[in-house]
Formats: structure tokens, C-alpha cells, sequence
């Protein structure tokens, strides 16, 4: 979720001589609190609103402004902590400045930083902030879920496009300066949220149609020669980030004294756009098509457009 990540310097002070021993890592009682009760969250989402056998928890890696924590299966009791330096966070493979964190690798690993971080960094929100990092963490953490599918599919990308950087936003970062493209894209977009909120199903159905209409004539138009996977490309992260904007939308939705304009407003609040495309076309299928949750997570039913042509007939 957190596309940024805000530097934090906290430097640490040595002595020329001897330095004094380490302070003890200590999880403050709100971080801890907030830890637990997410992972919580988490746990029921995934039966509830994804209709999924319950699962152990990853392995979660939660960090704050001098200490890294690694929790086994997510049991914040079995907690294992070691100090970083205040100013780059060392994840062996990944290295990355303090700050807003919160991701989830391919190995099915969930990393975020602790609620006193994101505040230190001065993130905010318009709903509660425990809630909403509440929600950063369920998009996320959804990925792990999602691991061996989508894994697999950008391997497989990544083999046969041998050094050329794979991310979510690869098509958006390729044709954002495209005034036709963008044109078409938005309309999409459009599109879908419009036949989420559509009042019967039967326009909404008709709405759906048109949007996979317009998806498949872009794709025609500008994914062609080199740039042909891009569709594959696409339909892998329209699927993940899409799945992932669902989660913190119904956990926003599901709060009360959070309007539902609110909740909308709060989820949409980047201009990435698998996000809000993938959360558009997840509010669609959650109308049209019941049984999504079972092909979200199975071979080949499990890509965006599949699913988007599913809801249609």
C-alpha cells in the first residue's frame, strides 16, 4: 500500500571509547496493542469477507523507530528483536529507509512498521488512524494469500523479459503521458465503478460489459510486439491490488460512524491506478458474480479479466 517510503533519520550517538550496551527492544504497549489486534482483523477477514479456510499467520515482521521484531506464524508473544540503526531498515535481501512500511514479499513474509512510525512520519487520515493503518495492513497482508498464484505468473514473466523491472505500476509509469491512452483507461475505470453502483443489476451487468469491452480494445491498441504481456502483466495486479483495496474498503464500509463515502474516498486515496481500476472491478464481482472468492484463488479463473467476463455472462 505505502508506495512512499518517508525518511526518518534517528541517529544514534556513540561513544569514542566504549559504547554503553544496547537498550532492550521493548514493543511500546499502543504498537503492541494495534499489532494484535490487526493481525485479529485479519484472521476473521479471511473467512468472512474471502470465504477462506482459516490459515496459519505468516511470518510478520513489525518494526519501530530502533528495533526490527519478527513473529513466527504472527504470534506477537514469540516475538524475536533485534535493534537497526534509526535510519535504514536491513531485511538481508531488502534494505530500506525508516518510515511508512507495509508489504508482503514473495516468500508470503508480511513487513510492516508500527503505527508510532507512520505518526512520526506524519501520515494522516480522515477516519480513525488505528483503523486506517488497520486497513493498510488487511491489502497487504491479502497478498500472502495470494503468494503461489501470483509468484508463479510474474516468474514466469520475469524469465521471459530477462532485467526489465516487473511492478504494479510498469503500465501506468509506460503510458500515463499518453493523452489517448489515459483517456481510455479513465473511461474504463469509469466504467466499472459506475456499474458497481449501479441501481439494478441488470444496467450494471450492461456496464460491466462495456467496461470489459473497453479493457480488451486498449489492450488491442497498445499491448502489442514487445509490450504484449503487459496484458498478463496487468491482469496479475489489477487481481492482487484489486483483492487487496477490497479488504480495506470492507474493513472501512464495516466500521461504524464511517460513511460510505468516506470509506470510498479513504481507500481511493492514491492515484495508482491497478489500485483504483482493481478496486472498481472487486466491486463488480462482489455484485455479479457470488462465487468469486472460490475462483480468485484457483487456477485459471483467478486473473481480472476471467473474472470481469464471468460477471458479465
Amino acid at each position: 500500500m505505502a508506495k512512499a517510503l518517508l525518511p526518518l533519520a534517528l541517529l544514534l550517538a556513540g561513544c569514542a571509547t566504549s559504547a554503553p550496551p544496547a537498550a532492550r527492544c521493548e514493543m511500546a504497549s499502543a504498537d503492541r496493542a494495534w499489532l494484535e489486534g490487526a493481525l485479529s482483523h485479519w484472521q476473521v477477514a479471511e473467512e468472512q469477507w474471502l470465504g477462506l479456510a482459516s490459515a496459519p499467520l505468516p511470518q510478520v515482521v513489525a518494526i519501530d523507530a530502533a528495533c526490527i521484531y519478527t513473529l513466527p506464524r504472527g504470534q506477537v508473544e514469540l516475538a524475536e528483536a533485534v535493534r537497526h540503526d534509526g535510519a535504514m531498515i536491513d531485511l538481508g535481501e531488502i534494505k530500506l529507509p525508516l518510515g511508512p512500511i507495509s508489504f508482503a514479499d514473495g516468500s508470503g513474509r508480511f513487513v510492516m512498521s508500527l503505527p508510532s512510525v507512520w505518526r512520526t512520519a506524519g501520515v494522516s487520515s480522515e477516519i480513525d488512524f488505528d483503523t486506517f493503518l488497520e486497513g493498510v495492513m488487511l491489502h497487504e497482508i491479502m497478498h500472502t494469500r495470494q503468494a503461489a498464484l501470483a509468484t508463479a505468473a510474474l516468474d514466469e514473466i520475469e524469465r521471459q523479459h530477462p532485467g526489465m523491472r516487473i511492478s504494479d505500476d510498469l503500465v501506468q509509469d509506460t503510458f500515463e503521458g499518453d493523452t489517448a491512452y489515459v483517456a481510455l483507461y479513465e473511461t474504463e475505470r469509469d466504467k466499472l465503478f459506475a456499474a458497481a453502483s449501479a441501481p439494478d443489476d441488470e444496467t450494471a451487468r450492461a456496464l460491466a460489459a462495456e467496461a470489459l469491452g473497453l479493457m480488451r480494445e486498449r489492450r488491442a491498441m497498445f499491448f502489442h510486439g514487445d509490450r504484449a504481456f503487459y496484458s498478463e502483466l496487468e491482469d496479475v495486479f489489477l487481481t492482487m491490488e484489486g483483492m487487496g483495496q477490497y479488504m480495506m474498503w470492507r474493513h472501512f464500509s464495516t466500521q461504524s460512524g464511517i460513511s460510505s463515502e468516506l470509506a470510498l474516498q479513504e481507500t481511493l486515496s492514491g492515484e495508482y491506478w491497478t489500485q483504483n481500476e482493481g478496486l472498481a472491478l472487486f466491486l463488480v464481482l462482489d455484485r455479479l458474480l457470488p462465487d468469486w472468492r472460490e475462483r480468485a484463488f484457483r487456477q485459471p479463473d483467478w486473473r481480472a479479466i476471467n473474472l470481469l467476463a464471468a460477471a458479465e455472462g
